[in-house]
């Protein structure tokens, strides 16, 4: 109808309504298009937010579920936003329900209009179930005797307080199935088919309960800079990742990276590996100015392990009768002093660590607790026990490294080159662990003749752990390692021969002093030349002293037995010196001698690596 016809008929009043309907109409039906052209002016598809929302990395989507990304393949950043407008501005019922977290940030970004975002049940809900007045970030260390623990546990913890005024505390965690002994299967499923993803919310004390206690492994809490509009960015994004089909990955999506999304949407640049430990992402958050708060909950073996380092043997056995019986340690009686405070922090750390090992009833242990905080309360008002000083994921190396070293072997120069995507050596500064321990997975090592000859690959470690946990008199623990590799073994003429293999060893290390380790492993395993199955066996003895000028010195001595299905044995004595120049940085020299029979072999090599 004409403007003309509409006077003719109506008069001016009703053209004129008809005119400014029409006119909205328009503008609604073009308000999509319109922000998509300013998003694209503003380049908003290239910022750290978007990026962070649709959890792509390099281009690349890591979630992949077709409900979590609108625009299908091939994929793009600046598509994805153009559909996800076209979606929430576009008409749709209940888009706003389906893409909450994309809104928000759109709605504030654009200056867009509000759409009814409270009418939600979903986010009502969570809003309701959740409080999320604080978010931390929070580490769960590695416990060697866990394999799928093996690189430790990020997840994040929301607190807020219910109408009530009561405190409320959930953990929310990114996870896949790997409690299982079979490690191919587990690392294959995780590397390359992908293993499915899973994202819970659960009572925070649940898995503090069960890390610290259960687990024994340490927990440090550190609390995010984030304000009240960013908080509600993150609670909505999270409703998000709920409905997606996550899969996770080892190398490239797993509980690091959902919460280093996460944390991009702070809008802080934050490095983009391409693999990220848990342990990493401490330091991204600290490096981004993410960090205003920290804490560890140390699990109470590591505790009493702790101060039996420092506290008179006389005072730990004085706790050590006094709480199988009932009775308050003696030496608690007297006048507060910094001895007396760690003589009790001493004691109700081993209260707990007997109950846990149901070497006291609960009455007893319940007991003793009242009792040791009352008098905490009494003589020792606002102190506590900082054990996370020079430990945990801020004190640890990086968790990648490679080294490149120059070997002489029987009058031959080689060209050693080394990688280990995760995660440290025992030739490490492991000092922030509390104890020597190993990781490497997926580690080749390549050898080069330098006079000549094809390089070739000397060893691939596909999984393999070693701790020297020192033992301690009440705390217990052994040392031991397990190892799945293909590498070289010695026959009876000290030949190197390739095989595959499985082996492990038990044994025990102590701590004589503070910087100085002895241990003594036995073990042996099962490996194969390609022809035909055989075991072999070994034993070992060393030390390991940390020096001063941040050094580290390695003396091993070590027999084996049956290697490369040999029927013989042979002796090893190796000495290796490290330096550590920085964080990032050492440099090692060593020599090795094999003996069989008269048969000797000596080895020298200089060697520098790079973590990162």
């Amino acid at each position: 109808m004409k403007l003309r016809d509409i006077i003719a008929k109506g008069g001016s009043i009703a053209a004129l309504f008809c005119l400014l309907a029409a006119h909205c109409a328009q503008a609604e039906d073009n308000l999509p298009e319109q922000l998509i052209a300013t998003a694209r002016s503003a380049h908003l598809a290239e910022t750290i937010e978007w990026q962070s929302l649709l959890h792509s990395q390099n281009g690349e989507p890591l979630v992949t579920d077709p409900d979590f990304l609108l625009s299908g393949q091939p994929f793009s950043a600046a598509r994805e936003l153009d559909a996800t407008l076209r979606l929430l501005y576009g008409g749709a019922r209940d888009a706003v329900c389906r893409f909450p977290a994309r809104y928000w940030w759109l709605r504030k970004t654009l200056n867009a209009p509000e759409l009814p975002l409270d009418q939600c049940q979903e986010v009502a809900d969570f809003r309701a179930r959740a409080p999320m007045g604080r978010i931390s970030l929070v580490f769960a260390s590695e416990n060697q005797a866990l394999p799928a623990s093996m690189l430790g546990h990020a997840f994040l913890k929301i607190a807020g307080a219910r109408p009530d005024g009561s405190p409320l505390e959930h953990a929310i965690s990114f996870y896949t199935d790997a409690d299982t002994w079979n490690l191919p299967k587990l690392l294959v499923d995780s590397l390359l088919i992908g293993k499915t993803g899973y994202f819970a919310l659960s009572p925070y004390h649940e898995q503090l309960r069960r890390y610290v206690d259960q687990e024994q492994r340490s927990v440090w809490e550190y609390d995010l800079a984030f304000d009240a509009w960013h908080r509600e960015l993150i609670r909505l994004h999270l409703l998000e990742l709920k409905r997606a089909r996550l899969t996770y990955f080892f190398q490239k999506y797993n509980c690091a990276t959902v919460i280093h999304f996460i944390m991009g949407l702070s809008g802080k640049p934050l490095p983009a590996k391409r693999w990220l430990a848990p342990m990493e992402l401490v330091r991204e958050a600290s490096d981004a100015g993410l960090v205003q708060a920290s804490r560890m909950i140390a699990p109470s073996r590591w505790l009493v392990r702790t101060l039996d380092e420092t506290l008179p043997a006389a005072r730990r056995r004085e706790n050590q009768r006094a709480l199988a019986a009932g009775e308050m340690p003696a030496g608690l009686a007297q006048p507060p002093s910094p001895e007396g405070f760690l003589q009790l922090e001493h004691a109700q750390a081993l209260n707990q660590h007997l109950y846990l090992e149901q070497q006291l009833a609960r009455e007893r242990w319940l007991s003793n607790a009242a009792r040791l905080e009352a008098l905490e309360r009494e003589r020792y008002p606002g102190m506590s026990l900082d054990m996370s000083k020079g430990f945990g994921p801020m004190s640890t190396p990086p968790s990648s490294q490679a080294s490149l070293s120059w070997l002489r072997r029987d009058g031959e120069d080689n060209l050693e080159i080394s990688l280990v995507p995760a995660s440290h050596r025992l030739d490490d500064d492991n000092r922030g662990y509390n104890q020597e321990n190993e990781l490497q997975i997926l580690a080749p090592t390549f050898r080069m003749p330098l006079r000549g000859g094809a390089p070739r690959l000397q060893q691939f470690v596909l999984y393999g752990m070693q701790t020297l946990l020192p033992r301690d008199p009440i705390a217990g623990g052994l040392a031991g390692r397990l190892n799945i590799a293909y590498q070289q073994q010695l026959d009876q003429n000290l030949q190197e021969r390739s095989v595959a293999q499985i082996n492990g060893a038990l044994g025990l290390a102590r701590r004589v002093q503070r910087d100085a380790d002895f241990y003594a492993l036995a073990g042996g395993g099962l490996a194969t030349t390609g022809r035909q199955g055989y075991a072999f066996g070994e034993l070992e003895g060393g030390v390991m002293v940390r020096e001063l000028w941040d050094m580290k010195t390695w003396l091993s001595v070590s027999r084996h037995f049956n290697q490369a299905d040999s029927g013989s044995a042979f002796n090893r004595v190796s000495l290796r010196q490290i330096r550590y120049l920085n964080r990032n940085q050492s440099v090692s020299a060593s020599w090795k001698q094999e003996q069989s029979g008269a048969r000797v072999r000596r080895e020298w090599q200089l060697g520098y690596k790079q973590l990162f």
